[in-house]
């Protein structure tokens, strides 16, 4: 008996007074392609290089040809994995995977953001992080017109949006440049700030004002109304002095400032906790204790005595088992504990650092 095998058909002959042949074709059953990492959307200034990537899985060698704004117009050249750009405009953008049988998929359709606006300060060796470029400006409109506030910023992949009113999150306005009220009430009035973020890290545009209209407070017809009023229902306060650094110089002073303040406060009515030499996790877990003691009228008053230092607009506390050198996800940041005082809606939220403030 003789066998001949061509590609997928194997050929039987076998010699008897009559010769017959028989047929058997071989199915192979290849893998199906599987997009294990698709590209992601950016937002980048004009003329930066940009890397749209994409990963997959499949049988045999796979081949990639990359289309913008629509299915039927080709990258010219765009026919690897990845694919590098110079962004004039913003474009939408895609990538087809197929495999010798015949099959194929698509990655998802992502967006190449281009801002034509000011980059300056913008580091040249910025990796893709948030990078604020425009602040949102403070705004005095009158009840019932527009009130439009703008900020914008660079990152690789594109960040995320999210607007905060006298730090209350507004979901009804994530992922947007703009935040746009039609009709304006007093109601609206208040500190705006946005955060924005991507998987590099997260940054916080500088807060506004808005003042709409004049807001009529009605006054008080009774001395002791208005006291009670003004009355705090509690206050409490959280003290940090962190000064024996297991990398870091030690300091003096942080033992004594905790002790002097955290009597004053006392004599002012305050429960007062007073904590030293916390490593991160020691924080952390103090100041969540210490945040789920407020609410409504409360006072919250929150002191740290210790290292620190200030990057791209934010404040950083710097725990006592830091390593050398350290960075963000080394430390805790001041912002982040003003957000979850202020969403407790405290009556009064104060933070005192006695820290250095510079890289």
């Amino acid at each position: 008996m003789h066998q001949l095998k061509r590609a997928r058909l194997l050929i039987t002959v076998m010699p008897e007074k009559e010769v017959c042949c028989r047929f058997f074709v071989l199915f192979f059953s290849s893998l199906e392609i599987v997009i294990v990492r698709h590209p992601v959307s950016v937002c980048v200034p004009v003329n930066h290089k940009v890397t749209l990537s994409v990963r997959a899985q499949g049988t045999g060698i796979l081949n990639y040809q990359w289309f913008t704004d629509g299915a039927k117009n080709e990258v010219p050249n765009g026919t690897l994995a990845d694919l590098t750009i110079r962004a004039q405009q913003t474009q939408l953008y895609v990538c087809r995977v197929n495999d010798q049988y015949y099959k194929c998929v698509f990655s998802n359709w992502v967006k190449v953001k281009v801002l034509d606006i000011d980059k300056s300060g913008k580091s040249s060796y910025w990796q893709g992080e948030p990078h604020i470029a425009t602040n949102p400006k403070p705004q005095k409109i009158q009840p019932g017109t527009k009130l439009v506030l703008q900020c914008a910023a660079f990152g690789v992949p594109a960040p995320s949006y999210q607007w905060y009113r006298n730090g209350q999150p507004l979901h009804e306005q994530c992922d947007l440049l703009y935040l746009q009220i039609e009709r304006a009430t007093a109601e609206h009035s208040g500190t705006y700030l946005c955060s924005l973020s991507n998987t590099l890290g997260e940054r916080w545009t500088e807060p506004v004002d808005v003042d709409i209209g004049k807001l009529k407070v009605k006054p008080k017809t009774k001395i002791s109304t208005t006291l009670n009023f003004l009355a705090a229902t509690d206050k409490v306060a959280l003290l940090i002095g962190n000064l024996n650094y297991s990398n870091h110089p030690a300091l003096m002073a942080p033992v004594m400032d905790v002790h002097e303040l955290g009597n004053l406060l006392r004599q002012l009515g305050f429960r007062v906790v007073s904590l030293l030499d916390l490593t991160r996790e020691e924080m952390l877990t103090a100041i969540e204790k210490f945040i789920h003691l407020l609410d409504k009228g409360v006072y919250g008053l929150f002191y740290y005595a210790g290292h620190g230092y200030e990057h791209a607009g934010r404040n950083y506390l710097v725990s006592v088992d830091a390593p050398q050198p350290y960075g963000t996800e080394n430390c805790v940041c001041v912002q982040r504990i003003m957000l979850s005082m202020q969403e407790r809606q405290t009556a009064l939220s104060v933070i005192l650092l006695d820290t250095c403030r510079k890289w």
